[in-house]
């Protein structure tokens, strides 16, 4: 059995200087025994790194790379530009299945802006992915900032968000894919956002979160409407769930009786105090 019952200090020439020495009981037997010394220490580290650094400028200068330029702060040239930096990589978004069991899922190119697309698997292994969304378009809100919940999929229709309008609109992607059709008025600009919305299979329609910008642009009015599938012409969105200044998650029940949905209010963030309802759908919705 051994203990540590004395740990002492000792100073060297310099101040930087100092050794430790351990009191051991090694079998009840008082023994010390010099443990390290850590100028030798830091003075090892610092040859390391010198001679790390001597051998990192011999391979720059080996493979021909330019050596630094001392300029004022803030003025000096990077080759690591935004462009660079941006357009990296695809980000993937949100997932969702077809009627024939294929992937679906969102894609923002770098390339193209930032523009998300929104991309099907391929029938046969090793072809190329299938998009959907045609180049004029791209899947995105800005509802609460944040965004997200920008489309949803149910058997071969697709409903999502327009980034450059914050439209909805509905795209049939079956056989002999459709152009997207609008599903919301159009108010000059995007002053009305949609985000995380669900199908209601109950009244053929579609009930999502809406954010209104249309009487101020800093206190929007977010509400929970209703938009019609099956409508000929493009009508203003019914509101079912009004009086909270937020609102996500509307998600019906199996049977379209019931919704429940997320809301909270000012101060407060949806981690800090939010609230869980459930409301029973009238027999018109």
């Amino acid at each position: 059995m051994m203990a540590v019952s004395g740990l002492t200090r000792f100073t060297g020439r310099s101040p930087s200087s100092f050794y430790y020495i351990s009191r051991l009981n090694l079998n009840h037997f008082p023994t010390f025994i010099v443990t390290f010394s850590i100028k030798r220490q830091q003075q090892q580290q610092q040859q390391q790194q010198q001679s790390w650094r001597r051998r990192m400028y011999s391979k720059a200068s080996a493979d021909g790379v330019e050596e630094k330029v001392k300029a004022p702060f803030g003025s000096w040239k990077s080759p690591i530009t935004a462009d660079v930096v941006s357009g990296a990589d695809k980000r993937l978004g949100g997932i969702a299945v077809d009627s024939h069991g294929r992937l679906i899922w969102l894609e923002s190119r770098p390339t193209e802006a930032g523009r998300a697309v929104l991309v099907k698997e391929p029938e046969k292994p090793g072809d190329e992915p299938i998009d959907i969304t045609p180049k004029e378009f791209g899947v995105r809100t800005i509802a609460q900032e944040y965004g997200g919940g920008a489309f949803k999929v149910s058997g071969d229709t697709i409903i999502f968000s327009n980034y450059k309008d914050q439209r909805l609109y509905k795209q049939f992607i079956g056989p002999g894919d459709s152009s997207p059709i609008p599903l919301t008025p159009d108010y000059g600009g995007p002053v009305v956002c949609y985000a995380d919305g669900v199908f209601d299979f109950r009244f053929n329609r579609y009930v999502t979160v809406r954010e209104d910008r249309r009487e101020s642009s800093l206190n929007p009015t977010t509400t929970i409407v209703a938009i019609g599938l099956n409508d000929e012409n493009i009508q203003e969105p019914k509101i079912i769930v009004s009086g909270s200044d937020f609102y996500a998650f509307p998600r019906m029940d199996p049977n379209g009786e019931r919704m429940a949905w997320i809301e909270w209010g000012h101060p407060n963030m949806p981690w800090d105090k939010a609230e869980l309802w459930v409301g029973y759908i009238s027999e018109d919705g």
